[in-house]
């Protein structure tokens, strides 16, 4: 998934998506001109994503059929304004015993629109709160 995120495969970065996040978003195909879209706009501006490192998973929870957990994420974008690290969390979510795993990021989806589409996440889930981005200068 980060490896095609970093090479802009959109294609193929959908395929790791939840189907209900991706019908949440319109669909497949709106998704990912929307996703081109957003790219465009990042490119114009200057800003290129450097590194995406996936720490550890939290608890595998078992619910309704399902596993889910957590994993942090964090994201380096260069800027011409300088650099930015976003740390974030995803979810992930397996529907056939871990053999296939879908991701939820919690900074592009608030969640309680997550927990409307997924109305099977477990409770026992720890999202932590979104944090703020950091900034540095550029060198």
């Amino acid at each position: 998934m980060v490896k095609a995120l970093l090479r802009k495969d959109f294609a193929t970065f959908t395929k790791y998506m939840h189907p209900k996040v991706i019908e949440m978003a319109g669909g497949r195909e709106k998704l990912l001109k929307r996703m081109d879209t957003a790219n465009t706009m990042v490119t114009e501006f200057g800003a290129k994503i450097t590194r995406v490192v996936i720490g550890n998973p939290g608890s595998i929870v078992k619910f309704k059929n399902e596993l889910q957990t957590t994993l942090p994420e964090t994201t380096d974008m260069q800027t011409p304004l300088g650099n930015v690290t976003i740390e974030t969390t995803l979810i992930a979510i397996s529907t056939d015993a871990g053999k296939t795993w879908y991701f939820i990021d919690t900074s592009v989806y608030n969640i309680n629109q997550i927990k409307k589409t997924l109305p099977d996440l477990s409770p026992e889930l720890v999202i932590p709160p979104q944090k703020e981005p950091k900034f540095s200068t550029a060198n």
